[in-house]
């Protein structure tokens, strides 16, 4: 399972803004299970398990880990592909950006070095920052994100 899924579209970013398939995703997470094993667990029809479990494989959020055959059906076993998903911030972006000057780094960085990264980063950031008022000024957000290849 990889830590982080960032979701890069907005069918993937609807699948997961359902608090019910939120709780299916925490079900999920704790051992894979099929959409039997969480129907008796929650207490609801095995069918409106399977609808959510199918938008959510669809949306590519969980994946079947195995499959096993019992009294000749086949039973998928489903577990989310990430420990955590966050939304890509260019979905959230709803006002259309003046410049097309974005940059974007590759960091590979030892775990260690990491905080002091930070802390260097966090202070170029306030040096270079000028106030609010002040004329011909600009504003970018600056984000480190892991970053966990496909």
């Amino acid at each position: 399972m990889k830590k982080l899924l960032v979701i890069n579209n907005l069918a993937q970013l609807k699948s997961v803004s359902d608090p019910f398939r939120i709780e299916l995703l925490t079900l999920l997470s704790e051992k894979p299970k099929t959409g039997q094993m969480l129907a008796d667990e929650i207490g609801i029809p095995r069918a409106k398990i399977h609808y959510h479990l199918n938008e959510l494989l669809k949306n590519e959020i969980i994946h079947v880990v195995k499959t096993e055959e019992k009294n000749s059906i086949v039973q998928k076993f489903y577990e989310p592909v990430a420990e955590k998903v966050v939304p890509d911030i260019s979905l959230l972006r709803y006002k259309q950006e003046k410049k097309k000057d974005h940059l974007s780094y590759h960091l590979r960085i030892k775990d260690k070095e990491l905080n002091q990264f930070k802390k260097n980063l966090k202070n170029l950031v306030k040096e270079h920052s000028t106030k609010k008022n002040s004329d011909k000024t600009s504003e970018y957000k600056i984000q480190i994100l892991p970053f966990e290849e496909e």
